[in-house]
C-alpha cells in the first residue's frame, strides 16, 4: 500500500515513517511535511518527501500525483492538546479543519469508484483510510460536562464526529475512518522506563502508535473488531490490552 503521513517531523509523524519504511506491505510513503525531514529519512527509496506550508489548500498537482500512484491511506498526525496554541481558535483550525479539509479532499479524489468496488473481491483492501490521532477522552458531545481537559477533548471528539460523518456520506466501501484515542505519548520506542510507565498510566510509546496506525491503514476494522474508535488500550494491542488495569503492591 501507497500511504500519506503527515506531522512527519513529531514524535508520533516521524515514528510513523520510520515503521512504515521497514514495514513490508507499505510500499511508498510520501511524507508531507513543513519542515524538511532528517536526511537519513528523507532519501530512503520508499519516501517522497513532499514541503508543503499550507495544509488548508492540495494542490492539484498533488493530488493528481497521490491518484496516479494509487495512494490508498493517510495517517494525520498534525494536532496536539489545546493548550499548546495560542488560541483556542487556532487549536481547533489546526485539529478539526485541518483533518476535515484533507480528509473531504482525499475522499473526493482517492476513493475508489463504486465501479472500482464492485468489481473488487476483497471490499475491504480498496477503501481510502484516513487515521486520525485522537485522545483519550475524547468527547464527540458538545454540550458534556467534563471535569479535566475538556476543551483538548471536545475539539479532538469533534473532529472525529465530522470524519466519521464524512465516512458514512460515501458509497460504502469506498472511505474508512479511524480514531486512534491516545494517552500520553511516549517518545524512544520500548525502552524499559516506557514499558513501565505504560503499565501504571494511561500512556503509549511511539512505536506501539505507529504499529497501530499502520495495522489500520492496512486492514481497517469491523464492528465485531470494536469499530473506528481505537482506544489507549486497543492500540497498545493483544498483549497490552488490559495492562492499565494491573495493581501493583
Amino acid at each position: 500500500m501507497k500511504i500519506i503521513v503527515t506531522g512527519c517531523t513529531g514524535v508520533v509523524g516521524s515514528e510513523v515513517v520510520r515503521s512504515a519504511i521497514k514495514h513490508q506491505f507499505i510500499t511508498h510513503i510520501y511524507a508531507v511535511t513543513r519542515k524538511p525531514l532528517d536526511p537519513k529519512i528523507a532519501d530512503h527509496n520508499k519516501v517522497t518527501q513532499i514541503i508543503h506550508d499550507d495544509f488548508e489548500q492540495w494542490p492539484d498537482h498533488l493530488l493528481r500525483l497521490f491518484e496516479h500512484e494509487g495512494v490508498r491511506g493517510c495517517i494525520w498526525c498534525i494536532g496536539g492538546w489545546a493548550n499548546k496554541f495560542a488560541s483556542l481558535e487556532e487549536a481547533q483550525r489546526i485539529n478539526i479543519s485541518l483533518a476535515h479539509t484533507a480528509a473531504e479532499t482525499f475522499a473526493t479524489t482517492l476513493c475508489p469508484s463504486p465501479a472500482e468496488i464492485f468489481q473488487t473481491k476483497n471490499k475491504r483492501g480498496i477503501a481510502f483510510r484516513f487515521i486520525y490521532m485522537s485522545c483519550a477522552g475524547a468527547e464527540q458531545n458538545p454540550f458534556a460536562s467534563l471535569w479535566w481537559s475538556a476543551d483538548s477533548r471536545k475539539m479532538k471528539g469533534a473532529a472525529e464526529k465530522g470524519l466519521f460523518e464524512l465516512a458514512d456520506s460515501r458509497n460504502p466501501g469506498s472511505l474508512e475512518c479511524y480514531a486512534l484515542r491516545l494517552g500520553k505519548v511516549l517518545p524512544g520506542g520500548s525502552t524499559v522506563y516506557n514499558l513501565t510507565t505504560m503499565g501504571v498510566s494511561q500512556s503509549i510509546s511511539d512505536a506501539h502508535v505507529a504499529k497501530c496506525a499502520l495495522n489500520t491503514v492496512l486492514d481497517g476494522r469491523t464492528k465485531e473488531e470494536g469499530g473506528r474508535i481505537l482506544e489507549n488500550a486497543d492500540c497498545l494491542g493483544d498483549d497490552w490490552a488490559n495492562i492499565n488495569s494491573l495493581s501493583i503492591d
